[in-house]
């Protein structure tokens, strides 16, 4: 294994009770590749160890087996020694790592042998152990590893402290007590979460999903990332997850969109949000446009400044997506705004709701000093036709909004009526 040319387990080796000539034959073996041996000799078990042993060959005497556990730890070997010559004791076997009875001089470098390659290996079932939970406790996103029946058979940190548990008090729950659903809530989230690992356990496969849960009374938006683990028979025992909090991602990429897509000033959409919704949703629908325009706003821009001139840029947006409240409501620029409804609209409808919205904006204008001599012209058209360009349809009821200011402002003026489209 490579490992051992470049790793070394520096291994303690507590030697108990045993004959001199086999303590100094043992001494004597040269080390396996990969092990630092440091030899400690005593003629009984001491009461406290400054360090944990990683092995304790001694002879076999009753209790000796449970203190030398007690000085150790879980990887720490126990071998039993008993000398042929000497009465044996009433050691119980089942609680040793190894038993040796009183191997000769033959024998002894095998028995030695295989001991040093057993500390090898837990060292090294320790070191991807220790390498494995560091890497898992180390990343912020969430993981964990299942059993088919659901048990989270290990979790890490970061998962741990989202739902305000310790890994230990995650380990061996559901999905649903970890992250502690109400009574109503437990039956339904555990069907889906078991319904998602057996989509993994049923393909084969990583699968990537999109999955929300609650957290601290919010909801979370995370992004999951689930394998099968496998056996060496190539049999799935279980699944591996990891997840990734994508909340605040989530947010500064709708964030991102909305800058994108709106006003900044009114909230209402923008031009470019307008061409991708007409490309996306237009189809083979008819289509209503309203071009609107503010009457006088650069007067009261010169006389009240730009604050009072984007108060009155805000009340106009207010009043279009009350009056319009299905409509696709744009500002397009400066003080001109568009509206455009899809679906079967009559002309008299179109031209009552547009009537209707002038009502509703002189009353707002009403309603500060400032904008008293604000008013509004709307110029309409509509086209049956899917394949009318929806450039020229905008051009139609821009050339309405003109008509209607040259017949005094703050009215209503069509396309059908000028006689340009129907």
């Amino acid at each position: 294994m490579y490992l051992r040319s470049i790793v070394t387990c520096d291994a303690r080796l507590w030697l108990v009770g045993l004959p001199k000539e086999m303590t100094e034959a043992l001494m004597a073996m040269a080390p396996a590749q990969g092990l630092s041996l440091e030899f400690s000799v005593y003629e009984d078990l001491p009461e406290t160890a400054e360090h944990t042993p990683s092995c304790v060959i001694f002879s076999l005497a009753p209790g000796r087996a449970d203190k030398a556990r007690a000085l150790g730890d879980e990887d720490t070997l126990l071998v039993g020694w008993r000398d042929k010559k000497r009465e044996g004791g009433t050691e119980d076997f089942s609680k040793l790592d190894d038993f040796w009875d009183a191997p000769g001089e033959d024998s002894l470098p095998y028995y030695y042998s295989w001991l040093q390659e057993r500390i090898w290996r837990r060292y090294h079932a320790w070191l991807i152990r220790n390498w494995w939970q560091t890497t898992i406790n180390m990343v912020p996103d969430l993981a964990w590893y299942k059993n088919l029946g659901g048990l989270h058979l290990e979790v890490n940190s970061a998962l741990a402290r989202t739902v305000g548990k310790t890994v230990e008090a995650c380990r061996g729950q559901r999905h649903g007590v970890i992250w502690g659903l109400k009574p109503e809530e437990y039956e339904e989230g555990e069907r889906v979460c078991l319904e998602s690992d057996m989509k993994v356990v049923n393909t084969g496969k990583l699968m990537v999903g999109a999955e929300q849960v609650m957290d601290n009374g919010e909801m979370r938006d995370l992004k999951t990332y689930k394998t099968p683990v496998f056996d060496k028979e190539g049999n799935i025992i279980g699944t591996a997850g990891v997840a990734q909090d994508v909340t605040l991602l989530n947010r500064y990429h709708k964030k991102i969109l909305d800058m994108a897509h709106k006003d900044d000033l009114t909230g209402l959409s923008n031009r470019r949000f307008f061409y991708e919704y007409v490309s996306e949703y237009r189809k083979n629908q008819a289509v209503c446009i309203f071009s609107i325009d503010l009457d006088h706003f650069k007067t009261v821009n010169d006389t009240y400044g730009h604050k009072v001139g984007d108060e009155a840029l805000k009340a106009v947006s207010e009043v279009l997506k009350i009056s319009f409240p299905t409509g696709v409501v744009c500002r397009f620029g400066g003080d001109e705004f568009l509206v455009m409804l899809l679906g079967s609209l009559s002309n008299d409808e179109a031209k009552n709701m547009a009537e209707l919205f002038l009502e509703r904006l002189r009353a707002r204008f009403r309603e500060q000093e400032q904008f008293h001599k604000l008013s509004g012209s709307v110029g309409i058209a509509i086209s049956h036709d899917i394949q009318y360009p929806i450039d020229e349809l905008i051009k139609e009821s821009d050339a309405a909004l003109y008509a209607a200011k040259e017949a005094g402002r703050d009215c209503v003026q069509t396309a059908w009526e000028m006689g340009t489209i129907q």
